[in-house]
């Protein structure tokens, strides 16, 4: 009658759901996915944005009389940049570059204020996911993150 009393205890070498330990194969194999679902993302919101600057003179032009040919041609330039920089997120400087295109975007608020409706919220997304991507992936934190 031994076997109701040990089925009572639990045998210390068994693992517990949930208290599995990571070896390090597989917490870098995480941070790996982790970091390449994040780029996606920031990816994602590059896409993003470059359509909504598509879409500014479009909008302006009706509310505010028109843009000129230099502002469309800027807006236009800035959309382009930021759909190849989309593209440019998996390598290593990408993330920096697409930082330095959201303070372009924010820049675009100087000339036309109502830009400003649509960056700084854009332009905060891109920076919670970048610091997403520090705590996830464990990608270093503050100027050292645009590189790495």
């Amino acid at each position: 009658m031994t076997a109701p009393e040990e089925q009572g205890q639990h045998d210390e070498t068994a693992e517990e759901p949930g208290q599995h330990e990571e070896t390090a194969e597989e917490l870098q194999a995480r941070q790996q996915r982790a970091n390449r679902a994040t780029r996606g993302a920031l990816a994602g919101v590059l896409g993003l944005e470059a359509l909504v600057v598509l879409l500014m003179p479009r909008a302006l032009a009706q509310s505010s009389g028109g843009l000129g040919a230099t502002k469309t041609a800027l807006l236009i330039a800035l959309a382009v940049l930021m759909v190849v920089l989309a593209a440019m997120l998996r390598r290593r400087w990408g993330v920096g570059a697409g930082s330095a295109v959201q303070l372009l975007f924010l820049a675009t608020g100087t000339w036309l204020p109502v830009a400003l409706v649509a960056s700084v919220p854009l332009v905060g997304v891109w920076l919670y996911l970048l610091n997403l991507r520090s705590q996830v992936a464990g990608t270093p934190g503050g100027a050292r993150m645009l590189i790495s």
